[in-house]
């Protein structure tokens, strides 16, 4: 199925991504201007987050472990990884 503009495409999170961890970068995530996180695929048993979303969207409880596999979906505008290995693909939309 093909969209016709990226508006679209931002809202599946497909205006990239990037991984973050507890390990590389201290779990701090750099959100590009004009973007928000839309989706965030936990790739650590042990992983935790600390977010802040848009009003009106989901946001998870700070400290609360987010399983291998897991994938949680909002608009998030600030996130940081938590947790002893704790590491993430994040995806950006707009």
């Amino acid at each position: 199925m093909a969209y016709p503009g990226t508006i679209e495409a931002g809202v599946f999170g497909q205006l990239g991504g990037v991984y973050a961890a507890t390990a590389v970068n201290s779990g701090a995530v750099t959100i590009p201007s004009g973007k928000v996180i839309v989706a965030v695929t936990s790739l650590d048993d042990a992983t935790k987050l600390t977010a802040t979303a848009e009003s009106g969207f989901p946001d998870p409880p700070d400290g609360e472990i987010i399983p291998k596999g897991v994938t949680i979906y909002s608009r998030f505008t600030a996130l940081t990884i938590t947790g002893t290995n704790g590491a993430v693909i994040c995806y950006f939309g707009v």
